[in-house]
């Protein structure tokens, strides 16, 4: 796996940029906002995205620096990168009997959550759960190209209809989850290492990484297979139960995220 990843793109000179800016203590959103803007299908992404009815904005968000200031400098990196990841990639999700529109909804979703969550909870730790949160799925793509290579489209499918969970199934044919496939793909690309170890130790069941288990918790509760479901809330309040997080806040964000759905 280690191989492909290797073979991968760079990213667009835009965002690098973008992430020299985030590693660095005095950015601004002028500085950041001029990067964005030069790009001007970057910009009309990000704006897409942001837009998205699961975030509860009350108004459209019309600017990049209004995007920025409403969502943070790590949250805009994470959308500059999911999008310039999905145009510059083969992108061929049939192993999971999806499409890049489902994963983006899903990615979305999970963002959503943890956002509800843990506004209420931690702030300071939001900006990093956020980022990851909108760009953990995407190992994904490169799990699927890998499957497609070795022939092993159809049994993979098969049993993650049959499984609760797709990252178990993912260990069985790959040897590691989609969630360290994500975290090798962003430390290719020079990621900072605490986003890089949070994804990485998702899949770990005894992570003591606090970023990591609320990020967990976010893949049981949201996922590709399911969506938002009662399965994956179960198995999501027992890890919260493990973790010893706030079920509260997780309970009223999940109420919140489940009437913006029912809004659209």
């Amino acid at each position: 796996m280690l191989e492909e990843i290797k073979t991968l793109p760079p990213l667009p000179s835009s965002v690098v940029k973008i992430q020299e800016l985030c590693m660095q203590n005095d950015t601004s959103i002028d500085d950041l906002s001029r990067v964005i803007e030069h790009d001007p299908m970057l910009s009309a992404n990000i704006l897409k995205s942001v837009n998205s009815p699961l975030y509860g904005m009350s108004k459209e968000i019309s600017s990049i620096p209004q995007a920025i200031m409403l969502f943070g400098i790590s949250m805009i990196r994470g959308f500059a990168a999911a999008s310039a990841i999905k145009k510059g990639m083969v992108v061929d999700l049939s192993p999971y009997s999806s499409n890049i529109d489902e994963l983006t909804h899903i990615s979305s979703l999970q963002t959503a959550l943890v956002r509800e969550w843990y506004q209420n909870v931690d702030k300071s730790k939001l900006p990093l759960l956020q980022s990851c949160a909108f760009l953990m799925e995407l190992g994904k793509l490169v799990a699927s190209l890998k499957l497609i290579a070795t022939k092993n489209v159809e049994n993979f499918s098969n049993e993650i209809i049959q499984s609760p969970f797709i990252d178990e199934v993912e260990q069985k044919y790959l040897g590691l989850s989609s969630y360290q496939i994500a975290a090798d793909m962003f430390e290719h690309w020079n990621f900072e290492s605490v986003f890089v170890d949070a994804l990485r130790d998702i899949s770990n069941p005894s992570t003591q990484n606090p970023y990591a288990q609320v990020l967990a918790v976010i893949t049981k509760a949201v996922t590709l297979k399911n969506g938002l479901s009662d399965e994956g809330l179960s198995a999501a309040f027992e890890l919260i139960e493990k973790f010893g997080l706030d079920r509260n806040a997780f309970d009223e964000a999940v109420k919140s995220i489940k009437s913006a759905q029912d809004a659209f």
